[in-house]
């Protein structure tokens, strides 16, 4: 079949001698992509929302410059975009964000985006770093940190990442570029950039989905529902992706009593099987005082029954 290419812009990039281009590579793939055809409604949306996140690192990262992403033909892959970053300054632009002293191009904007992407996994999971401490710079002369988590893991990442990670408009564009991933038959979105490379699953867009940066009040709390379990995993770090018959989200499975039990083969289990178990429920306010609900994880299983078995959960 003939590969596809979907043309984000129309207009050429500006061929000023200040320009500076890079190659992104954006790969969608899954069981409904395996024709290497997309869907032009989930993907439309998505390249709109790519170039949204650049438009917006640019403005902060690079005010003097002006950005362009073009596409072009695609490579072999279950739905693979080419697209290519043009960065041009009328003068030499300095890179002004705070922690951020380099001198403006295309490859240091990219990696500025392949940061966000790689701490917004970690973020969206709730998980706060607890120490940052400078590290130097890169190779496009931007500033480095070392971050810390409270499980004592350690990641490099660029400081303008970070702060890039606090402007919700660009948490809104990434939640776009990741949503196909949310969608039946696709599970992942990859960039690939020179060196860098970042994979999505659909439980880390999932994530994404429901990271706030703005987030001011955090609470959890325990309690007891009936979910129909659509799809599981019991591989390390695997989620349950679970309906309670009006929202459809992830969640992680703690009670390791029934894990047990099925890895021994005590306790069988079928797609859309019922559960009565112990729910974790995060809840939070954002900056406008919105107050949103998620499920975070089943702590324990007290009733399991197949679809076709005799009610007795309610």
């Amino acid at each position: 079949m003939a590969r596809t290419s979907t043309p984000l812009e129309n207009t050429s990039a500006n061929t000023h001698d200040e320009d500076s281009a890079d190659t992104l590579y954006v790969r969608y793939a899954g069981e409904a992509l395996d024709m290497h055809e997309m869907d032009v409604k989930q993907l439309a949306p998505a390249l709109l929302s790519l170039a949204k996140a650049f438009d917006i690192l640019q403005k902060d990262v690079a005010p003097e410059a002006r950005v362009h992403l073009n596409a072009q033909a695609t490579r072999e892959g279950s739905f693979t975009i080419d697209l290519l970053l043009h960065l041009a300054t009328e003068a030499e632009g300095i890179l002004t964000g705070d922690g951020v002293t380099a001198i403006v191009n295309a490859s240091g904007l990219m990696g500025i985006y392949f940061g966000v992407i790689k701490l917004a996994k970690r973020f969206s999971r709730n998980i706060k770093p607890t120490k940052k401490t400078d590290a130097g710079k890169d190779e496009n002369g931007l500033d480095l940190v070392d971050i810390t988590f409270p499980d004592g893991t350690k990641i490099r990442g660029l400081k303008a990442s970070m702060e890039a990670l606090k402007n919700p408009e660009l948490v809104k564009a990434v939640k776009g570029v990741v949503a196909p991933t949310l969608e039946d038959g696709i599970d992942l979105v990859q960039f690939q950039s020179g060196t860098h490379d970042e994979t999505i699953g659909t439980e880390d867009a999932d994530a994404i989905s429901h990271y706030d940066p703005g987030e001011k009040e955090h609470t959890e709390d325990t309690v007891e529902i009936v979910i129909q379990a659509l799809d599981v995993s019991f591989r390390e770090n695997g989620k349950w992706r679970i309906t309670d018959g009006i929202k459809t989200q992830f969640v992680t499975l703690e009670d390791e009593r029934f894990k047990k039990r099925v890895l021994d083969g005590d306790e069988a289990m079928r797609a859309n099987d019922i559960y009565r178990v112990d729910m974790r429920v995060e809840k939070s306010l954002d900056e406008k005082n919105r107050l949103t609900t998620r499920y975070a994880a089943i702590t324990k299983v007290h009733e399991h029954r197949g679809v076709a078995d005799q009610p007795t959960l309610f």
